[in-house]
């Protein structure tokens, strides 16, 4: 027992007892109150309303919608417009009002397809809540629209007002739902994890990795001098990035069959990402050292919200929403939506991830060119300072 006291008063184990709580509060503060969003903020997601029906029940249904679903509504876009913006997720649904609605919602013995456009190739928040939103409408609309709609129809035909309510009562299926799904996702949650967890497994080990190459740049510099073993360690960068993400794509790719076509665009993407994640990473421990790692972990945890795996952006609290674009994650999240699923925008995600490594290698290069001199030695990445000659002969 004096064994164990002695171990849990020495400052190493002390440090470590504090950071095993500091991780807890900082995971728990930042993802506990991040996840409430769901389905607090669904109401911030847009539906493209389009009613392509001339006739007084469209426009009554089109009305009635507007003032019912609990989203913000476009009812400007033509069909075309809405499906790009579906494609590319800037919108979540489309409900589509067919020309013929008017007419065979006034024949008994027609029934009425409302079209219903969903991207699978989203968050699964997303598309489940589309998907449910899609039950919900057509029974209420079967419920209430589509049954006083025949029930007028029927007292048009002189019909009795009670016998109308009958018949109209016993039409419970008079609308159905044309759900039109493009860019299927492969059954298995593995595969709607997919995108967060190699993005993840990228930036982790990228992580990993600059911590302890960080470690060889200072032994290199001692003998190649500042830049030789500056732009040595960035053209080795430029390789574990090309090299490493084979690993982990390897190992989705042998659990769920996709085309070579997205293998190689995923390979691209994480390539990228790994790049400008170790350049991310080298800015943390050149400005705070050591004490990188620790300010990385809410950066981290905060990513796994911002990134938009789980939920859209326009889901998010403002704080992640305004953090998603300007995280390393997002865009590699949404080019494997986009390689491995489908999904638009994959030029303009491909840029903003180049660009982002770009700026971060330039951040890189002018905190190492303010931060060593030529004739300064470093210390390594956890290395104690040397002693001063003086002291050494003391």
């Amino acid at each position: 027992m004096r064994n164990v006291l002695t171990l849990l008063r020495n400052k190493a184990f002390i440090t470590g007892f504090v950071m095993f709580l500091i991780f807890q509060l900082m995971m728990l503060l930042v993802m506990l109150p991040g996840y409430t969003a769901i389905p607090k903020n669904v109401p911030a997601m847009t539906v493209a309303l389009i009613n392509d029906d001339k006739g007084e029940a469209g426009a009554g249904i089109a009305d009635g919608l507007s003032q019912q679903l609990p989203f913000k509504l476009d009812t400007e876009s033509t069909l075309a417009q809405a499906q790009e913006e579906l494609d590319n997720r800037s919108i979540h649904m489309i409900i589509r009002i067919p020309e013929d609605f008017s007419d065979r919602i006034a024949d008994p013995s027609q029934q009425v397809n409302l079209g219903f456009y969903i991207n699978q190739s989203n968050p699964a928040t997303t598309a489940q809540t589309m998907q449910s939103v899609v039950t919900q409408v057509t029974s209420a609309m079967n419920q209430q629209f589509a049954v006083q709609t025949v029930q007028g129809t029927l007292q048009q035909l002189n019909v009795g007002e009670e016998e109308a309510a009958a018949l109209a009562a016993s039409v419970p299926s008079k609308i159905s739902a044309n759900m039109v799904l493009t860019n299927p996702i492969p059954a298995g949650m593995h595969n709607q994890m997919a995108p967060m967890f190699l993005a993840m497994s990228i930036y982790t080990g990228a992580m990993m990795y600059t911590m302890i190459s960080l470690n060889g740049f200072h032994a290199l510099k001692r003998k190649m001098g500042k830049w030789q073993s500056f732009f040595a360690l960035q053209g080795a960068n430029a390789i574990v990035s090309i090299v490493a993400p084979l690993a982990g794509l390897a190992v989705y790719f042998l659990l769920q069959e996709h085309t070579a076509s997205a293998f190689f665009g995923a390979w691209l993407s994480h390539s990228l990402e790994a790049f400008a994640s170790i350049s991310f990473m080298s800015i943390l421990y050149l400005v705070f050292g050591q004490a990188g790692s620790i300010v990385n972990i809410p950066i981290m945890l905060s990513m796994t919200i911002a990134n938009g795996a789980a939920m859209a952006p326009e889901m998010m609290y403002p704080f992640f929403r305004f953090l998603s674009h300007w995280t390393v994650m997002y865009y590699p999240v949404h080019l494997d939506f986009n390689f491995l699923f489908g999904g638009g925008g994959t030029g303009d995600l491909l840029l903003k991830l180049a660009l982002y490594a770009v700026v971060c290698l330039i951040v890189v290069l002018a905190l190492h060119f303010r931060k060593y001199d030529k004739k300064e030695v470093t210390p390594a990445l956890g290395e104690a300072p040397s002693a001063p000659a003086a002291q050494l002969v003391h």
